[in-house]
């Protein structure tokens, strides 16, 4: 079996974590949007609950990619997991604020009011992920016996 390796050139660009980000974060827009789409126009959904439903399909979908692509994390899934479910549950509920206000309160389009609500959650979600879900473990703490006295 082949890895996949990329060209020297191009290595440079390929480690960018924003990078990485931002091909995860493609995927699991486009899975929000899909369901957001069929939610709305087959399942007669508001669009509110259609967004959220959407963006708790995409989070699994994030959280598998981001772990093993983007951040190559090194935490064990239960504590990086624990942590990316509160950044997510923030998330969402940044999504779901945003679009009731602009989708319901103020009346734009369905699909607009996503893009919007997406720029807020995108930026929360990368800099919660990449600092605290999947940033690098702690350094052990010294115990006393370990520290320096004065």
């Amino acid at each position: 079996m082949h890895k996949f390796r990329v060209p020297a050139t191009l290595a440079p660009v390929w480690e960018s974590k924003l990078l990485r980000f931002a091909i995860v974060g493609g995927i699991a827009t486009l899975l929000q949007y899909v369901t957001l789409f069929l939610s709305v126009e087959y399942w007669h959904w508001h669009a509110v609950a259609g967004s959220c439903a959407g963006y708790l399909l995409s989070a699994i979908a994030n959280y598998l990619l981001n772990y093993y692509f983007t951040f190559r994390s090194g935490n064990r899934h239960r504590v990086a997991a624990m942590r990316f479910i509160i950044v997510a549950a923030i998330g969402l509920l940044l999504n779901a604020a945003a679009m009731a206000l602009l989708a319901e309160k103020l009346r734009l389009p369905y699909l607009l009011a996503q893009v919007l609500s997406t720029v807020g959650t995108l930026t929360w979600n990368f800099w919660a992920n990449s600092k605290w879900s999947f940033g690098s473990r702690s350094p052990p703490r010294c115990d006393d016996t370990q520290r320096s006295t004065i």
